[in-house]
């Protein structure tokens, strides 16, 4: 019943379409619900896949009777069919336990399970889902399973199903890989900005690269930083930019999902390795940003612009951003009852513990290496993210 825009090479035959309750029949696997705990398995909505929590002794279910779950199955939350509460269960989820609320179902013959995996994404589905699912506004709404049954599902011969699967498999693999790899690569950025900081009344760091020993030693800001002040007039066709506590300096568009339509006379101009940060917060909060983003912007002149003064930049700006004894001089130091500012002229009077010059840019380096491994596995991450939703569009009918 129809072909897909990509496929295979050697695979030419329309896709088969039947119903649903053609190609699976219920399972149920019937035990007596444990009386000392156990694990419970649970469904993501939006077909995000299951989890697994254990249930104490004590706070079992009032009910005599529970399911094990097996491998292979199609399982559906009949208070959640609505909001897509759907999975293929694998061996990690063999041996859980549901309440009746969780059916199970076993594929037919010629059905590959994995390739299921990936067809009950399909948005038309969860639209059944939601028409198969009557009640009340809200969550008050449960599954018919008589209805779900009903759905035609388009698949092709089980060879290609194993190919599309072990595709789609191979895709899911890459950008877990991705995700651990830049989650791993956080946790040591944010183990190693605790260690490679001195830690409050002390000089010197717990690590510290070989061959520096010496106290670090405290020297006012502003003998160490410079502030560049050259403003722009409304014909400025530099890009506008912002700084933000969790996306570093970006372009304002990319920020804001669209162009901002402000006066720009008077911003700073913000060339590349230039520190910022917004001098007015709501609390005492205050993030400084370097412009890796491009050579020359334009921001808000409530972002003062500063480059290093025979210092390292970025390790100033690592410095400011995640030193205990710095972040809380900087809540002493802001002025304002209401919203705080932090004038540049401020930020200079304050008193920072540093290293020589070396050991600044070495520590620098190293903390820009791994925001780079950062970047770029969550750029994978992200790029293998476009292409699954892309080939979810265009391999299946």
């Amino acid at each position: 019943m129809g072909k897909p825009k990509i496929r295979f090479k050697g695979y030419e035959d329309d896709w088969e379409q039947r119903k649903f309750g053609e190609i699976v029949e219920k399972y149920e696997d019937l035990v007596e619900t444990p009386t000392e705990g156990y694990t419970r398995l649970g469904i993501r909505s939006h077909a995000k896949g299951t989890f697994h929590s254990f249930v104490e002794k004590g706070k079992e279910l009032e009910t005599a009777k529970m399911f094990r779950v097996a491998a292979d199955k199609f399982i559906v939350n009949i208070t959640f069919g609505w909001e897509h509460a759907v999975a293929i269960t694998d061996e990690n989820d063999a041996g859980k336990l549901v309440s009746h609320r969780f059916p199970q179902y076993s594929f037919n013959a010629g059905m590959v399970p994995k390739f299921f995996r990936y067809l009950i994404l399909d948005e038309n589905f969860k639209h059944h889902l939601e028409l198969s699912s009557p009640g009340g506004a809200g969550r008050n709404r449960v599954l018919k399973l008589n209805d779900m049954l009903e759905y035609k599902m388009n698949f092709p011969s089980e060879v290609e199903q194993g190919k599309i699967a072990a595709y789609f498999d191979h895709l899911d693999h890459l950008i877990t890989l991705h995700q651990r790899k830049c989650e791993e690569t956080k946790s040591l950025k944010k183990y190693m900005l605790q260690k490679m900081f001195p830690e409050n009344g002390k000089c010197v760091p717990e690590i510290r690269f070989s061959g520096f020993s010496d106290a670090w030693e405290q020297r006012k800001l502003g003998e160490m930083i410079k502030e560049y002040k050259e403003t722009v007039d409304s014909d400025c066709i530099l890009p506008v930019l912002t700084s933000s506590k969790t996306e570093g300096v970006i372009l304002q568009e990319e920020h804001f999902g669209r162009k901002q339509q402000h006066d720009i006379t008077g911003y700073n101009i913000l060339p590349r390795n230039y520190c910022t940060y917004r001098n007015r917060s709501d609390g005492v909060d205050f993030t400084f940003n370097i412009n890796k983003c491009c050579d020359k912007g334009i921001i808000s002149k409530f972002y003062p612009v500063f480059s290093g003064n025979n210092s390292d930049v970025f390790f100033i700006s690592l410095l400011l951003n995640n030193s205990d004894e710095i972040v809380q001089e900087i809540a002493y130091t802001c002025t304002g009852t209401g919203q705080k500012v932090l004038s540049f002229l401020d930020l200079q009077k304050m008193k920072i513990k540093v290293p020589n010059f070396e050991e600044q840019k070495k520590i620098a380096a190293y903390f820009d290496h791994l925001d780079h491994l950062i970047t770029l596995h969550q750029h994978k991450c992200d790029e293998l993210q476009k292409l699954k939703k892309f080939m979810l569009q265009n391999m299946f009918v």
